[in-house]
This record gives C-alpha cells, structure tokens and sequence, in this order.
C-alpha cells in the first residue's frame, strides 16, 4: 500500500511479491506512475482503473520476459498500447 494525495492506494503489483524483489516492484509501480502521468498529459479520457490495470498487466509482462529498465519498461508500455501515438 502507499498514499496518493493522502488516500492509500493498494498497488496492482502487489500479487506479484512471490515473483519479484521489492526494489523491482518498486520500479515497476514507478514505471506504472509514470506511464500513467504520460497517457494523462495527452489529455485522452481513460477509465483510470481499467487502465492503470492494463499498463500494469502489461508492465509485469515485460519484467517477467527479463526487462527491468524503468525507461524500456515504459517505451514498451506506451508502444504496445493499442490507443497512444508518441508525440
């Protein structure tokens, strides 16, 4: 769990901690975060849940295949989103 704007959020990696270190689950909510940050300064209209899911379902994907690289992890999000185009 963690504290966003003083409500405590429970992270979408937190099944995962059987599969990865905490310093890695720390960078894949990081890159989570961040991913985020860039689809909503596109200014698109998502369903946050949906969405934070999604990234974070492909997020894991990419880790468990070897990627820990937070920016990789991030180029690789954004480009195997079906509704984001690079600016």
């Amino acid at each position: 769990m963690r504290t966003v704007n003083g409500v405590t959020v429970m992270s979408l990696f937190q099944h995962y901690h059987d599969s990865f270190n905490p310093e890695t689950l720390a960078v894949l909510q990081s890159v989570l975060d961040e991913t985020w940050t860039a689809l909503q300064n596109k200014a698109s209209t998502f369903s946050e849940t949906e969405t934070r899911t999604a990234i974070a379902d492909l997020i894991v994907k990419f880790a468990q295949q070897g990627e820990r690289d937070p920016q990789k992890l991030k180029a690789l999000v954004l480009a195997a989103l079906p509704s984001y185009e690079a600016q």
